[in-house]
């Protein structure tokens, strides 16, 4: 009876020992699926069209595909290039998406990027799994290239 409880007891503490971090993701996680995902926004002191301009080269530099958007939509949609996995059985890729649009003092630029994963091509075609990625430091890179772009013009 004292080894039954000692079990119970240990597989209780150890199901809720990572439950302090996992709490603010698994919130995150229910959040996003009501509300949708969290752009990260950033404002810069600049022309709407011109802020568009030089994140479409941002974009570039950063190494992402143009995919869809303009200047006029206030939107750029981008993707990264494909990564194998170790096994060469899956793939990896990134998407940006960005939104412009008037904010007090300039433009707002608000970004998200997101990871594609396809673990298993045998699984089937498809079969990827997209998770938002939160803390990139790709939002800090991209938003230093504009910045960087609009000093220069």
């Amino acid at each position: 009876m004292k080894t039954l409880f000692a079990l119970v007891l240990s597989s209780l503490v150890l199901a809720l020992a990572g439950c302090g971090s996992v709490g603010t993701d698994f919130t995150t996680n229910v959040r996003e699926k009501f509300d949708g995902p969290t752009y990260r926004t950033k404002v810069f002191a600049a022309d709407e069209r011109v802020v568009y301009d030089v994140a479409r080269q941002a974009v570039d530099k950063l190494g992402f595909r143009f995919v869809s958007g303009g200047a006029a939509q206030g939107r750029i949609q981008a993707l990264s290039g494909l990564t194998a996995s170790d096994s060469l059985r899956g793939a990896r890729q990134l998407s940006m998406t960005v939104k412009l649009g008037p904010a007090a003092g300039g433009t707002e630029v608000a970004v998200l990027i997101t990871e594609q994963v396809e673990d298993d091509f045998n699984k089937g075609a498809g079969q990827a799994t997209e998770t938002t990625l939160r803390e990139s430091p790709l939002y800090e890179v991209f938003y230093r290239e504009i910045a960087q772009g609009l000093t220069a013009k």
